[in-house]
């Protein structure tokens, strides 16, 4: 069961260890403008991520363990949304942007923990095979998608970008 829950939440948990090295990246660089790079590669998979998360797990979570369980998700994202804007109007190295960039770090960290050790298991047990392969396939399409979408957008245009992959709550 856990090499078919690997492979069809495979790109979610790739994302997570990419999510993490790029937090690493962010904490350690002392260059400016690689801090700009990093962090706008950091806020892009954050937001694509999330995108597949609500678009393919979140409705699997409302149906396997409720509304209200999927309802916590959404509020989980909703404040990292925020945190990551709130991120982006600040300045890349400064004070108040390491305190947000610590805050994101937690919130990364608990997520990827809860979400691989704990939510994804659980999904996978109450999925068939055919479910798990139609779910593999659907992440694969959708975060192609995304991508695409995603690079069509300018790196300077970041309100375009969230207007591309639009969060839903």
């Amino acid at each position: 069961m856990a090499e078919s829950m690997a492979g069809s939440f495979g790109i979610l948990v790739e994302q997570h260890r990419e999510l993490e090295a790029l937090l690493e990246r962010l904490d350690t660089e002392t260059d400016p403008e690689e801090l700009r790079v990093q962090q706008e590669a950091f806020c892009r998979l954050l937001r694509l991520h999330s995108r597949l998360e609500e678009r393919h797990v979140y409705p699997l979570v409302t149906r396997v363990e409720g509304r209200a369980r999927a309802r916590e998700e959404a509020e989980d994202h909703l404040t990292l949304r925020e945190l990551l804007e709130e991120l982006q109007e600040l300045t890349p190295g400064g004070a108040e942007w390491q305190a947000r960039l610590f805050t994101l770090q937690d919130l990364v960290v608990a997520h990827v923990q809860a979400t691989e050790h704990l939510l994804l298991p659980r999904l996978a047990t109450s999925l068939d095979s055919g479910e798990l392969e139609d779910l593999e396939h659907d992440l694969a399409l959708t975060y192609e998608e995304l991508l695409e979408r995603s690079q069509r957008t300018p790196a300077s245009g970041r309100g375009a970008l969230l207007e591309a992959l639009h969060w839903d709550a």
